[in-house]
């Protein structure tokens, strides 16, 4: 695996070397500009999807780090895109974001492979990870079986960190722990995961970053937190802190690619995508991360499956709505934010 120091360096030069080409000239021409978050992410994109995509004669992959859905719809709105391939998070490439998208080509990119639920007009899953529960192991010594101990504060005492965000799993997590079954969330019924919020509010801490969630359990500030499992898998293996994890309950999402309304190589494009959901590349990432290939077929690292994931789904899981998230959006985040605000 590169070096982050190597890979940033890497990265801004060949940003720069984009921006500074003409829009005309031969050197752009001929560049496939991929887009994703940075960090070992792109790491493991570039190592086992960009480095062994057999490119088009005359075709280079040039990387760019951090995705903007906002910076995104102004290319296309202002007719000059120079993005190919963006590997978003599972807010974008939604039906509601057609209009900056262009429509998947299928015939290339291997739909009936990926696993149901995780391929649209616009978009393909590219990995797979879930929001799960994680625990400090000095303040719990019995392992909680699901998102009701987490509410549960008198068999689990102390606090709980959740993720400061309205779409991010809080308020289902909060129907999880009330009876919900998984296939049934959507629509959320908002008041019923408001009053169950309530039951544990003053016990909540709010993260903003996947770090602070690390931090926030690792130093056993708090005995439980909602997080990201990759987050999860490192405080407790690379960071080496007192944590531990459940997939019970667990909320599948993806990270998912997509090629902007107006790229100029729309095939290319297709063909770079089918190439990382394929069934021989797809699960290459499980070699360094926690991250599930969309691909049924793709073959995973059998050092890190039991951290995958889709290798817990007989445990019970539930699924992201998208659709239904970004048709809902604006009313999530009022009745969020209403009730963070509103007193006790």
């Amino acid at each position: 695996m590169r070096s982050g120091i190597r890979h940033a360096i890497a990265v801004g030069a060949s940003a720069l070397a984009l921006a500074l080409t003409p829009l005309g000239s031969t050197a752009a021409d001929k560049a496939l500009v991929w887009v994703d978050g940075g960090g070992a992410f792109h790491d493991a994109m570039q190592e086992y999807i960009l480095d062994t995509w057999k490119a088009p004669e005359g075709f280079s992959v040039v990387p760019v780090a951090g995705t903007d859905n906002a910076k995104l719809r102004a290319m296309v709105e202002a007719n000059r895109v120079v993005w190919d391939v963006y590997n978003g998070d599972n807010t974008w490439g939604t039906d509601a974001d057609g209009k900056w998208l262009e429509p998947l080509d299928y015939s290339v990119i291997p739909r009936d492979e990926i696993i149901a639920g995780f391929a649209g007009t616009y978009r393909v899953a590219n990995t797979i990870y879930s929001i799960q529960l994680a625990y400090n192991t000095d303040q719990v010594k019995t392992p909680p079986s699901g998102w009701a101990d987490f509410f549960d504060l008198q068999k689990y005492p102390g606090k709980r960190a959740v993720m400061d965000y309205s779409a991010g799993g809080i308020f289902e997590i909060a129907l999880l722990a009330d009876g919900v079954a998984p296939d049934a969330l959507y629509p959320l019924d908002i008041d019923r995961a408001i009053a169950k919020l309530d039951t544990i509010k003053p016990s909540l801490v709010f993260w903003q970053s996947g770090a602070q969630s690390e931090e926030l359990v690792g130093s056993g500030e708090v005995a439980m937190v909602m997080t990201y499992n990759a987050r999860a898998y490192d405080a407790k293996v690379a960071q080496k802190m007192p944590v531990d994890y459940i997939f019970a309950g667990q909320i599948l999402a993806a990270s998912y690619l997509s090629v902007p309304k107006g790229s100029r190589y729309v095939p290319q494009a297709m063909s770079l995508i089918a190439h990382a959901v394929s069934a021989e590349a797809n699960g290459m990432p499980s070699n360094d991360l926690p991250l599930a290939p969309s691909n049924a077929k793709a073959k995973v690292s059998e050092a890190m499956a039991p951290d995958l994931p889709t290798s817990h789904l007989e445990e019970g899981y539930a699924i992201f709505d998208d659709q239904w998230i970004a048709a809902n959006s604006a009313m999530l985040e009022e009745r969020y934010q209403a009730w963070k605000s509103a007193s006790q």
